[in-house]
């Protein structure tokens, strides 16, 4: 058999780079298609890569909660997501190529975002797809209005030299470290399943994290008054199909010390 080569969408993000690294790793091929690096894949055309072996549909409009939940961009992500949704499954359904579509533990119908991820799932199902639902995947990215929760923390704690929550830190969250998620990931693609949630299971309060974080740094924790979103649904039994191997305390290390290297890089004092 020949190398099997992967068409990555959405490649540059924190889930496509590690995804790319480990395929590559494993011997296989992949080529990225982002926004990113000029690709919009709303209107771009995928007909020259209608012999590719696996697409892995990880492109979408995305980021923490603080973007999603914002009501000023909302029309934004209808139509992003939409858009990308109409483009990527005419093609994977004109050519019948294998794939994944990568969804959430936040697919629901209280926000755009939930919305348009359930969109996706539906489309998977009727074209016999595989949906992966994620549930708070961390790792280091640089500070940004789309930056998740763990490396917003840690900034946060560097740059201001305190950790301030809009909330008071009760709801809760499960965490997986990038490199366990995309090593589970690819299990998926030979699985005879169809759904997948992608975590541990581990429910841990936001205030919990933080008080990691502020313990590390020795800096003050400051818990605001309003109760935090909070959509909490258990994961079905596909999650007990995985294993971790990073504890949430070694993950918070790590990106901890890339967060400093970022920081140092851009003559901020830390």
């Amino acid at each position: 058999m020949g190398t099997t080569t992967n068409l990555v969408l959405g490649g540059s993000g924190l889930i496509g780079k590690e995804l790319q690294k480990q395929l590559l790793q494993s011997g296989e091929q992949t080529i990225n298609l982002d926004i990113k690096e000029g690709t919009d894949l709303r209107t771009f055309s995928l007909e020259k890569y209608s012999d590719i072996d696996y697409v892995w549909f990880l492109a979408w409009d995305v980021g923490g909660a603080k973007y999603l939940y914002n009501t000023e961009h909302q029309i934004e992500i209808l139509k992003n997501n939409t858009g990308i949704c109409r483009n990527v499954f005419h093609f994977l359904e004109k050519y019948k190529i294998p794939f994944v579509f990568t969804s959430s533990q936040l697919a629901n119908t209280d926000n755009s975002y939930g919305i348009t991820k359930l969109l996706g799932e539906l489309w998977t199902q009727q074209l016999c797809g595989k949906i992966v639902r994620f549930w708070n995947v961390y790792g280091w990215e640089a500070p940004s209005e789309k930056s998740h929760v763990i490396p917003d923390l840690i900034t946060q704690a560097l740059v201001n030299k305190k950790i301030v929550l809009l909330t008071n830190g009760n709801e809760e969250r499960q965490f997986i470290y990038i490199e366990d998620c995309i090593r589970n990931l690819i299990k998926i693609r030979e699985s005879n399943l169809n759904l997948f949630h992608l975590t541990n299971g581990d429910w841990l309060p936001i205030k919990k994290i933080a008080g990691v974080i502020a313990d590390k740094l020795n800096v003050p924790l400051i818990l605001g008054n309003e109760q935090g979103y909070s959509y909490k649904v258990n994961p079905d039994e596909s999650y007990k199909l995985f294993d971790f191997l990073m504890p949430i305390d070694s993950g918070i290390e790590i990106i901890l010390k890339k967060a400093k290297v970022y920081l140092q890089k851009q003559k901020i004092n830390v």
